[in-house]
């Protein structure tokens, strides 16, 4: 593409240099920097891109998008400058890639906890009605016969546009997208044409120095996705709703408290672990979805109402969501006699909690709880997690998650420290999340429960900036056949 086409309806403040030049791709990483590509300069929470703007030089780029001054050396150099590195590699990434989101329905799903189930669920019920959808979220891309592995929940713009043109290509006719608040402040969706936009609910999180100064900046954030969006499916009994509905184009609600335009009624909660089916209405109709609690519901419920819009019949949105299920969300591992093991993504009180008091309904013999907390940021969650484990659990075992450059004796030892006295002689801890997982399993008699939290999908442990492999089903499969000889 022409360069000169290519920031067409870019916010220049200042160029200097050819412009009628050929670009075949855009970069903002100098490790893929070379000959023919633009060089976008983005100024991230650690890492500045117009520190690396020499190291792209030497590869090969000639043309660079930056915010401040740069003392690159060279000749035959285009330098555009603009007020918003972010902000522009999201508007020429759609240029790019001919604005694919205007080809595609596209749902934006925000929220604190449920966006991968949502999107998931929306996905293979609408497949499931054969209508091609795709999915981009903190499990990966996912269209047609491909899976993409991701680093964040919400993709740099770039790789959005890049796999929406994809997804147009391939005649994918719905993109159920994961919106986080940083994928917002990042400016990762600008230049995204919105046909829907979900609130799932808004609980204080991702709040921290590596994150968002306050709650309020946090909520800002997440309203924004409304007003960038044709039609807004909001959850009238979160306490934030009124803010996203002001937000709002058109909108509809969802509820299972307060009165809405879709609201879940007759529910039934599952009495077993053995059948975690929930049971509830909506307009006199029976639907069943498989997981337990109320978040369970609401999650169910958005579906209902994005699929209803999408013109899907009843009959098609009750097979649908009868069948779906998502890898690491409340997902049941019946290997051991008598002793489910739930594995879940839950990292912070809401939705650690959420899985807990759901389980103590279920009256099990006791709750073995495993989990660890991220680090060098969210140090809030280690105290909500500590907390709220004390609370439900009968054995807790704190372990590693994530602990990136940050100590893991040092993260262990601080959850310890607020776990309340009356658990701590049934608290055990280790450094190694395998050993964790072993120990709960030794220590497992029928009738309880183990809950293995916070990794979920993930397959890796972030430990020293370096992802190594590691999944908690393969390690409770391995030593469930080791211990229990199942």
């Amino acid at each position: 593409m022409n360069l000169q086409k290519l920031i067409k309806t870019l916010k220049i403040q200042n160029i200097t240099g050819k412009t009628d030049v050929d670009i075949q791709d855009i970069v903002y990483n100098s490790k893929f920097a070379r000959e023919n590509t633009v060089f976008v300069a983005l100024v991230g929470m650690s890492v500045d891109g117009h520190n690396y703007i020499q190291d792209a030089y030497d590869e090969g780029v000639r043309v660079f998008i930056v915010s401040k001054e740069t003392d690159i050396k060279g000749c035959d150099i285009t330098l555009i400058t603009v007020e918003d590195t972010r902000d522009a590699l999201a508007n020429i990434s759609d240029v790019f890639f001919c604005s694919p989101s205007k080809n595609i329905t596209v749902i934006g799903i925000t929220g604190t906890k449920g966006k991968t189930t949502v999107s998931n669920y929306i996905k293979q019920t609408l497949d499931n009605s054969g209508i091609n959808c795709g999915v981009i979220g903190t499990n990966g891309i996912f269209f047609a016969d491909k899976s993409i592995k991701t680093v964040n929940t919400t993709p740099e713009s770039y790789e959005i546009q890049k796999y929406l043109r994809q997804m147009v290509d391939e005649d994918i006719k719905v993109l159920a997208m994961e919106v986080s608040s940083s994928g917002i402040m990042m400016k990762r969706v600008n230049y995204i044409d919105f046909d829907y936009a979900i609130f799932t609910n808004l609980t204080p999180d991702h709040i921290g120095e590596k994150e968002h100064p306050t709650f309020e900046h946090y909520v800002k954030c997440k309203s924004q996705l409304f007003s960038m969006s044709k039609y807004s499916i909001i959850n009238q009994d979160d306490e934030k709703s009124d803010i996203m509905k002001e937000n709002a184009n058109e909108y509809m609600t969802y509820s299972i408290d307060k009165e809405s335009d879709l609201k879940a009624e007759k529910i039934i909660f599952p009495s077993s672990i053995s059948n975690i089916k929930t049971y509830f209405n909506v307009d006199n109709q029976e639907y069943i979805v498989n997981s337990f609690g109320k978040f369970g519901v609401y999650n169910a419920l958005c579906v209902i109402a994005v699929c209803k819009k999408l013109g899907l019949s009843e009959l098609q949105i009750k097979n649908g969501l009868s069948k779906a299920h998502v890898k690491g969300r409340l997902q049941i591992l019946n290997i051991i006699k008598d002793t489910p093991i739930i594995i879940d993504y839950a990292h912070n009180e809401v939705s650690l909690g959420n899985i807990l008091k759901t389980i103590k309904v279920l009256n099990p013999k006791r709750i073995i709880t495993m989990f660890g907390s991220i680090g060098e940021r969210a140090k809030h969650r280690r105290i909500e997690l500590a907390e709220v484990s004390s609370k439900y659990s009968d054995i807790i075992i704190v372990t590693s998650d994530n602990p990136d450059k940050e100590d893991m004796k040092s993260i262990i030892d601080e959850i310890v420290s607020h776990i309340s006295e009356d658990k701590l002689k049934n608290t055990y801890t280790y450094i190694n999340r395998e050993d964790a997982i072993k120990k709960a399993i030794e220590i497992s008699q029928a009738g309880d429960i183990i809950v293995l939290a916070g990794k979920g999908h993930e397959e890796y442990q972030l430990i020293n900036g370096v992802r190594e492999h590691f999944s908690d089903e393969e390690q409770a499969v391995k030593w469930a056949k080791i211990i229990k000889n199942v």
